[in-house]
């Protein structure tokens, strides 16, 4: 059985990152460009094959949108085949998501949304085609790519591997391979405190560009 926590690793990070990084303010300004340059002829683009799937029922805290492009994400960051893991269809990584998601500041749920969306329509671009309809090595590749961009960039695709990946690894199934037997927060009763403070944001882009 999956273990229950009264909020999900990562959750504050997740809130005091998107809040800190001006995330609206940029994915607006970069979601208007997508769009502008969309109606200059690669709007039609924007359609997939996938956009016909039925969504699960218990997916109601997603857009179809969302479900699509994090159930792609959990494919292409968790290839579980051959390493003793169990897989992602075991273990639910987009309904952890979801309800990750469902514990954060409605303001911010919904910049994440548009971040999202963003993500998976810039595809368009250089690929032709939305993340979702990406093979595997190819949506690993825009991962990579993003991961080395600008910082709004950096920033999503770092938020998403984040959701993804701790949605996986929460669930108690997956410790076994690693031999590990859980936090020991747990078990000796130990209080969570929180996660360290965020870097300002001048001298988080300011240690961005120099690297």
């Amino acid at each position: 059985m999956t273990q229950q926590h009264s909020a999900p690793p990562g959750l504050e990070w997740l809130q005091q990152g998107l809040a800190r990084r001006r995330f609206l303010k940029w994915t607006l300004a970069a979601s208007a460009v997508m769009v502008g340059t969309a109606a200059g002829g690669f709007l039609w683009l924007r359609r997939s094959p996938l956009d016909q799937q039925r969504i699960p029922d218990w997916a109601g805290g997603l857009s179809p949108g969302e479900f699509l492009l994090l159930d792609r994400c959990r494919r292409v960051l968790l290839p579980t085949e051959g390493r003793g893991l169990p897989d992602t269809e075991t273990v639910p990584v987009v309904a952890n998501v979801q309800r990750t998601l469902s514990l954060m500041a409605p303001a911010l749920r919904r910049q994440l949304s548009r971040g999202l969306g963003l993500f998976d329509n810039a595809a368009v671009f250089r690929h032709g085609r939305r993340f979702v309809d990406l093979d595997d090595e190819t949506a690993r590749d825009y991962f990579d790519r993003w991961g080395r961009g600008l910082v709004l960039q950096r920033t999503l695709a770092t938020v998403i591997k984040q959701l993804v990946y701790s949605a996986y690894w929460r669930d108690e199934r997956t410790w076994q391979a690693l031999e590990f037997d859980g936090p020991v927060s747990d078990r000796w009763g130990l209080a969570y405190l929180g996660n360290a403070p965020m870097p300002e944001e001048n001298g988080e882009v300011q240690a961005g560009v120099a690297e």
